[in-house]
């Protein structure tokens, strides 16, 4: 069974036995949402089903979320462990290293929320995310953008000149290329980087140090051989905050997400009359990515994220015109922008330098 570490809200790690990642009987089933009036709502599955857009039959209140417990994947001081204190600083963190099980504790109730990398700026996609959104069978409710910085860490008393092989999460890897070629380093991917220092430590190889966070390296007795060895000093991760149901925001309320898998027929032009509608309705669509369906090399299904709301008026028509030419459409969640990500997608849109943007961060 995966190890299981718990995180008070203090940000004191405990170790833990071996046991299911998720507690039992210490939760009740379901995603508790606390409004601003302080009453409950039980939210409906929102889907888009054939050619019609299944939202709630009532408006609901503007909403938070205020989890009591938030799983993520890997091991104490992973970047996603360090979002999920970043994000609900009062819950209570816990870290597996499965990441079905994640899911499953989330599906299952045992733990409210879960917070898992979607994205990165550097490296693009997380892979293993990207692949199981299409049947993850949980509601994104909410993102988070983490500022990324990596670090070379070893047991104390090592020296970068020892070193010849680097271990880290694939996509912590892809952010440091430039670093490990100019060293001649050879990457080594492990399931996270939390999980590579804490190999780095018991294994005692001279020859071998990994790529995580300072907090992994403080969690795991190791120094920080070389700091900030990311390709480009601005670095952010995107994760994606998952419930067993959907929170929706109101209609009115401002920068809101949508989540969407399509799929199209294999015809010429099927894609972009699918998507043309958001352009001529003023639709910012953020990202566009496929998947490979039924074993061949035709891409017809996509995951695509837009801003807006699907009950606001220029936001129906662009989804409208999506139903007309697809052929299954799925809503994986209406959700509020984290604040960095407004902030990142409105400099998007207008020519500026990383640096800048950097500032606008601090």
């Amino acid at each position: 069974m995966p190890h299981l570490t718990r995180v008070k809200a203090t940000g004191v790690l405990q170790s833990g036995k071996r046991k299911r990642c998720a507690p039992r009987n210490r939760v009740r089933p379901g995603l508790r949402i606390r409004s601003l009036r302080g009453d409950m709502a039980e939210l409906r599955s929102l889907r888009m089903d054939g050619k019609r857009l299944a939202l709630p039959a009532r408006p609901l209140p503007a909403s938070r979320l205020a989890p009591r417990t938030v799983i993520y994947h890997g091991s104490a001081g992973a970047f996603a462990h360090i979002a999920s204190q970043t994000a609900f600083p009062d819950a209570q963190s816990m870290a597996c290293e499965n990441l079905f099980e994640v899911v499953d504790a989330v599906r299952s109730g045992r733990v409210e929320v879960a917070v898992l990398p979607c994205e990165n700026i550097l490296a693009g996609r997380v892979p293993d995310i990207h692949m199981l959104l299409p049947d993850i069978g949980l509601a994104i409710v909410g993102e988070v953008f983490l500022p990324i910085e990596l670090h070379l860490v070893a047991p104390h008393g090592w020296s970068l000149d020892e070193i010849t092989r680097v271990h880290s999460h694939p996509v912590a890897l892809k952010q440091v290329q430039r670093f490990l070629d100019a060293h001649g380093l050879s990457p080594v991917a492990e399931s996270n980087t939390a999980t590579a220092a804490a190999l780095i430590k018991q294994r005692g190889d001279r020859r071998a140090a990994a790529v995580a966070s300072s907090l992994a390296a403080e969690t795991y007795g190791l120094a920080i051989l070389k700091r900030n060895i990311e390709d480009i000093p601005f670095n952010l991760t995107r994760f994606y905050v998952l419930a067993a149901e959907p929170v929706i925001p109101p209609p009115e309320q401002q920068d809101i997400m949508t989540s969407l898998l399509f799929e199209v027929a294999d015809t010429p032009g099927a894609l972009f009359r699918a998507v043309g509608g958001f352009a001529d309705n003023g639709i910012n669509l953020t990202r566009l990515e496929s998947y490979l369906v039924g074993g061949q090399f035709v891409a017809t299904r996509f995951l695509c994220e837009f801003e807006g709301h699907p009950d606001v008026p220029e936001v129906r028509r662009a989804l409208e015109a999506l139903t007309a030419q697809t052929t299954r459409q799925t809503v994986l969640g209406v959700y509020p922008m984290h604040a960095i990500g407004s902030r990142v997608r409105a400099r998007s849109r207008q020519p500026s330098r990383p640096d800048g943007l950097r500032k606008g961060l601090s």
